[in-house]
């Protein structure tokens, strides 16, 4: 696979380039098929005039699914990174195509495949923060004579500011967290306003390339964590990470019980929690069918998702300010709670039996309401 080089040229520059190539070499040994094989090789990018000759040139040349996911990908960043990734959705879909043949997740991914996915994991992370900059500016002109064109200001700030700190590892899974949040708010404005906004299918096109994205970054931080792993046991891993699961699920479902009804981290929280469970429930079943890598890969997804739930009611206080009242009452509630039940030696029966004590639980809460304000 050729490498992506860095872009020296703007995409006139470089289409004079191409064109240059072509002539000087069809001119030498005749057009027929050496034209789009030296396009492939002058390695234009899908905004390119030229494009269609690179794809025929890949063709001619039988390049294999494993590059033409890396080149699909290479040449989706390079959009993004000029502002034109919500325009080129098609790209992604072929590299998620390519990646799920690539690495089925039924079994063990090529050892250089998992280390390609590895070094490009900082760049979905960035991927996904360009976008999200790349929609909040578009919304923010477009709605600039509404209240909510200030949210859309400290959004792209905000963006920004991830942007500068992606590299900081401790930060990410926080910065991951946010972006759910801020998509849950993006989603709802843009409900509202839907009759205002010149071209509401593009922002329809963000949150199906941004759907994709997550997918994306989850497998490859799953494939990167088993490879790392190294288990020697996969069915106990599995039962390991279920328990674990189990777990972290009781947990996050005891705190949404007590969370403000109107509040965008609620319905955020919640929604992570629902494709949590879903996923969960595929990979008991592909464990059922004996399918035990592919359901280790599953309940690591699904681990994720609720991971990203618990960082937003942790951080909702901070993150959404104008619910702040409200959120700080739930937080003193919730660790009152828990410090009781761990106090009375039940919270452990609480967490591992949560079926059993989901009533109990809504009524303390239903009481905890009542009490008024915790301070």
């Amino acid at each position: 696979m050729k490498k992506r080089r860095k872009k020296m040229f703007g995409t006139e520059q470089r289409g004079v380039a191409a064109i240059t190539a072509i002539v000087i070499v069809a001119a030498s040994i005749g057009a027929g098929v050496a034209t789009p094989v030296i396009v492939d090789a002058v390695d234009v990018d899908p905004d390119s005039p030229f494009y269609g000759l690179e794809r025929l040139g890949e063709q001619i040349r039988m390049v294999g699914g494993e590059d033409q996911m890396k080149e699909r990908w290479g040449e989706y960043v390079s959009l993004v990174n000029r502002g034109k990734g919500l325009a080129h959705k098609s790209i992604l879909e072929e590299f998620v195509e390519k990646m799920r043949y690539v690495v089925p997740g039924d079994v063990e991914t090529k050892r250089e495949i998992v280390q390609w996915m590895q070094e490009q994991m900082p760049e979905i992370g960035m991927v996904q923060l360009r976008l999200c900059k790349e929609l909040c500016q578009q919304l923010r002109q477009e709605l600039e004579n509404t209240p909510e064109a200030e949210w859309f200001e400290n959004c792209i700030r905000e963006c920004e500011n991830f942007e500068e700190n992606w590299d900081k590892l401790e930060l990410r899974a926080q910065i991951r967290a946010r972006l759910r949040l801020i998509r849950e708010i993006t989603e709802n404005i843009a409900n509202r306003y839907r009759a205002q906004i010149h071209k509401p299918m593009d922002v329809d096109v963000y949150f199906d390339i941004d759907n994709v994205l997550v997918d994306v970054d989850i497998t490859v931080n799953v494939e990167v964590d088993i490879s790392a792993e190294n288990l020697p046991d996969l069915s106990e891993a599995f039962e390991n990470k279920l328990e674990e699961f189990d777990n972290l699920l009781a947990e996050v479902q005891i705190m949404l019980e007590g969370a403000p009804e109107n509040a965008h981290g609620k319905h955020a929280a919640e929604r992570l929690v629902e494709v949590a469970i879903g996923l969960k429930d595929k990979a008991v079943a592909a464990y059922e069918e004996g399918k035990i890598r592919r359901a280790l890969a599953l309940i690591h997804a699904a681990k994720i998702h609720l991971g990203n739930a618990e960082r937003i009611l942790e951080n909702a206080e901070e993150w959404e300010p104008e619910f702040a009242t409200q959120w700080y009452t739930w937080r003193n509630r919730w660790e009152n709670m828990k410090q009781e039940w761990t106090g009375e030696g039940i919270w452990e029966n609480i967490i591992e039996n949560y079926n059993r004590y989901a009533e109990t639980v809504r009524k303390r809460w239903e009481e905890e309401k009542h009490k008024g304000p915790a301070w």
